[in-house]
Order: C-alpha cells, then sequence, then structure tokens
C-alpha cells in the first residue's frame, strides 16, 4: 500500500515537472527534455525531445520516407538498453518502455475552445505544428546503491540531439541539470 502511494505520488510529481518544464522553457531544436524518478531499486524515466532532434523535421511524416524515419525512431526509442548504459555492477534491466509521438495540436485536443474557437484555429493553421517524440521507461537495478552514473549514448544515435534537460528525483530531494553531446554522462552521486 506505502509502495503503491509512494508511485503514485512519484508519477504526479513528474507530470507536475513535466508541466512546469513544458510552459517555462520554449521549444528549441537540440534542446530535450528527460524527467527521472528514483524509488529504491527502480528508476522511471520519461523523456520529450523535439522531432528536429530525432528525425530531423517535426511536422507529420507525409512521404514514405519521413513515415519509415519516424518508425525507425520509435523503434530505436523504444529500446531503452541502446540509448542508455548503465554501470555493470547495478544489475539494471528495463521492465517496461513505450515509444510515441505527439503534435501541439494533441496536446489541446479536448479542452473547451468555445470563446476562442474562431480566432485560435485560424491562428494555428498559420503556425507550423511542432511535433515530439515522448518515451517512458521502467527499469529495475538489482544493485541500486552502486549506480552512480548513466550514460546516455542516445546523442550517438541522434546527430541533431545537441542537450537534454534533466530533472532528477531521488532519496536525495529533487535537482536540474543538464547534459549534452560532449559531456553525456548523468552523475547521480554528487
Amino acid at each position: 500500500m506505502i509502495r503503491n502511494t509512494l508511485l503514485s505520488s512519484l508519477s504526479i510529481v513528474l507530470s507536475i515537472v513535466t508541466s512546469t518544464a513544458a510552459a517555462q522553457s520554449a521549444h528549441v531544436h537540440g534542446e530535450g527534455r528527460v524527467n527521472i524518478a528514483i524509488d529504491g531499486n527502480r528508476i522511471f524515466m520519461a523523456l520529450e525531445i523535439p522531432g528536429a532532434d530525432i528525425v530531423g523535421f517535426e511536422h507529420e511524416a507525409r512521404s514514405s520516407d519521413e513515415k519509415a524515419a519516424v518508425a525507425r525512431a520509435i523503434a530505436q526509442l523504444g529500446d531503452p538498453m541502446q540509448l542508455l548504459r548503465f554501470e555493470a555492477d547495478a544489475d539494471c534491466v528495463f521492465r517496461t518502455a513505450n515509444a510515441a509521438t505527439k503534435s501541439e495540436h494533441e496536446e489541446h485536443e479536448g479542452e473547451d475552445h468555445a470563446e476562442h474557437e474562431g480566432e485560435e484555429h485560424a491562428e494555428q493553421e498559420d503556425k507550423e505544428v511542432h511535433g515530439t517524440f515522448v518515451a517512458e521507461y521502467e527499469f529495475e537495478c538489482a544493485n541500486i546503491s552502486a549506480l552512480g552514473l548513466i550514460d546516455f549514448i542516445y546523442f550517438s544515435l541522434f546527430d541533431n540531439a545537441h542537450s537534454l534537460d534533466i530533472v532528477l528525483i531521488d532519496g536525495n530531494g529533487q535537482r536540474r541539470t543538464e547534459i549534452d553531446r560532449a559531456n553525456p554522462v548523468l552523475q547521480l552521486k554528487e
């Protein structure tokens, strides 16, 4: 019961952190966001990356080549052990992985647009929709105390990715940091 409550709380915190980060930062090509929560021997991770970073474009895939690129990217993002390297002594394995695309338009679906109906939709038609890739992972580590870093080999797979803004929540509290192509290692212990 307590564990389920803690996991539910972590999910809520990650949602709030994601919403706050999205509201505070403008959409910038080359910069993705990662939220990480460590609870006991489990690691929960949520990524949100601009489409341009992953496949070189953000509009809805139109051509067969673009559709194939999106499918390949979703397959790559759906295999977190190809994107991340954990220290071997920690003995981490992934339990669940989900990857997909979303667009700004999808984020606004279901909202009540009655008061802005005409003007808002006209503005949206004039703007290019920014598509993103999202992924969620859950890992379990047999020896979490041996985990001092996570190597993001993600950067070697996606040439247009330059940096990741990371929010980490663990037993020591919450902190924000950034890693990039030149320094792709997240230090978990300070």
